[in-house]
């Protein structure tokens, strides 16, 4: 582990967290955006508290703290390599997809599709650095195979994964695509496998039923994540 790279991750992760905090906040509500604070009523800005009453947008320091751990493990991953900012950048989003999830069963597309020309910019970077153009286009032939199988399973599973699953699982194919197909595939069954051990404990302690809507995004991110800090 290099700490350097490990500590300067962790910094920025919560810099990330708090920068993304209102955004969460906004998008956790089941239709559009909250616009307002729910105390006060003053209109919600970019910061962390509220302007006017200076209540916490959610709940206080929590993904401050989660996007600096990811970030930290990314960082000491990809120490000093190119491919860092670019799984920063979906590590950071990731966080943030899986709060809005938690929240209200939901992954906007103000997250998700941005993830797109964000990754496939930072990747192009890297492999101009590098000089591996091949490596890009597994990365991108890899969002359209994990997009691309999520849109067969949420059109034969009829509307158990929802288009949000399916635009995130095309980010996170170029992501995984970048490290090679073994981590595409182990990414892709890690977040059913979670999902299911999960799923299974909560059923046993009585948490959720069968007839209970699980949060698919947070498998999915969990997985992926799994995968990209085991791989080779």
């Amino acid at each position: 582990m290099n700490l350097t790279w490990t500590v300067a991750g962790g910094v920025l992760g919560f810099a990330a967290g708090m920068g993304l905090r209102a955004t969460v906040y906004r998008l956790s509500v089941a239709v559009g955006e909250r616009t307002a604070c729910p105390h006060c009523g003053v209109p919600i800005t970019g910061r962390a508290r509220c302007a006017g009453c200076r209540s916490w947008y959610g709940a206080p320091l929590v993904l401050e703290l989660v996007t600096a751990v990811v970030l930290a493990l990314l960082f000491s991953r990809f120490a000093g390599l190119p491919d860092a900012a670019a799984f920063a950048f979906i590590g950071a989003v990731g966080v943030a997809l899986a709060a809005v999830d938690l929240a209200v069963q939901r992954l906007p597309d103000r997250l998700t599709l941005p993830l797109y020309p964000g990754l496939i910019a930072l990747l192009g970077l890297a492999a101009l650095i590098d000089g591996h153009p091949a490596q890009l286009f597994r990365a991108l032939l890899g969002g359209v195979v994990l997009g691309g199988g999520y849109l067969v399973l949420g059109l034969l599973g009829r509307g158990q994964l929802g288009g949000g699953d399916i635009k995130l699982a095309g980010g996170l194919g170029i992501a995984l695509g970048w490290l090679g197909w073994s981590t595409l595939f182990a990414g892709a069954v890690l977040g059913f496998v979670l999902m299911g051990v999960v799923s299974l404990v909560l059923l046993i302690a009585r948490r959720v039923t069968l007839r209970h809507a699980v949060s698919f995004g947070p498998f999915m991110l969990g997985g992926a994540l799994v995968a990209v800090l085991t791989s080779a």
